[in-house]
């Protein structure tokens, strides 16, 4: 009985994601308020999510005031699989403060159109910053090796659907400032911390740890003015 009526819940929860997803105009917004609020880890208050939106695992996802999730943006949560013998490698980002898994987003702040934040490494984004439209966070990423062992001479396959043993991850969380900036269709890769006020320009990939209170640009992105406002005043790095 308790499986019939787990199955009921899960087939009534599609069926409302699935009618409210693209539902327009101000209802829309509205139902989907209701609707995350009782599916997400926790949402402040004045959150707006717009049409197109995809979340998976949202209980692991925590929303706070006054965020936009803009078209199409999509949400990845949850803590990585090992199952079938998957090589996970976990670096620690001593700035993340959450657990693997959980994607944390701070208040007023812009997830614009067509982003992937990928969190299932765990993914810290501060207050009063956007993700530019297309930009993609990622802290979960397939290795061509075992960094962990040099002598490990396996041919690792990049593909989830390769068999579980030929596969090696890296998960390590990655962690957006305060007032920070992602520019259009920006990569940041996974363990990267942005620092408070750093403002990353468009196109860029993010391979490393950038200060707080720089402009960083390029592929790989690095460090192209510095202070970016000599008048700011930051505390740590996220």
């Amino acid at each position: 009985m308790r499986r019939i009526l787990s199955y009921f819940e899960l087939v009534v929860v599609t069926l409302a994601e699935w009618l409210l997803v693209d539902l327009p105009g101000p209802i829309g917004r509205r139902l989907r308020r209701v609707f995350w609020r009782i599916r997400l880890g926790s949402m402040g208050r004045g959150v707006q999510i717009d049409t197109g939106i995809h979340i998976s695992n949202p209980s692991w996802v925590h929303l706070g005031d006054h965020c936009w999730l803009d078209h199409g943006a999509v949400i990845l949560a949850g803590p990585p699989s090992a199952a079938g013998g998957r090589r996970i490698i976990r670096k620690a980002n001593p700035e993340f403060k959450g657990a693997e898994g959980e994607v944390l987003i701070g208040d007023r702040v812009h997830i614009a159109n067509h982003c992937v934040l990928q969190g299932h490494g765990g993914l810290q984004i501060g207050n009063d910053m956007t993700t530019a439209s297309g930009s993609r966070l990622y802290s979960l990423s397939h290795h061509h090796s075992n960094p962990d062992d040099p002598d490990d001479h396996t041919q690792y396959k990049f593909s989830t659907m390769a068999p579980a043993r030929e596969q090696s991850l890296i998960s390590a969380a990655v962690v957006v400032g305060d007032g920070a900036a992602i520019g259009l269709n920006t990569v940041v890769l996974p363990g990267v911390t942005v620092g408070t006020g750093t403002w990353v320009g468009a196109g860029s990939v993010v391979t490393r740890s950038l200060p707080s209170n720089v402009l960083a640009a390029g592929h790989p992105a690095q460090v192209r003015r510095s202070p970016l406002n000599p008048n700011w005043v930051t505390e740590g790095t996220a």
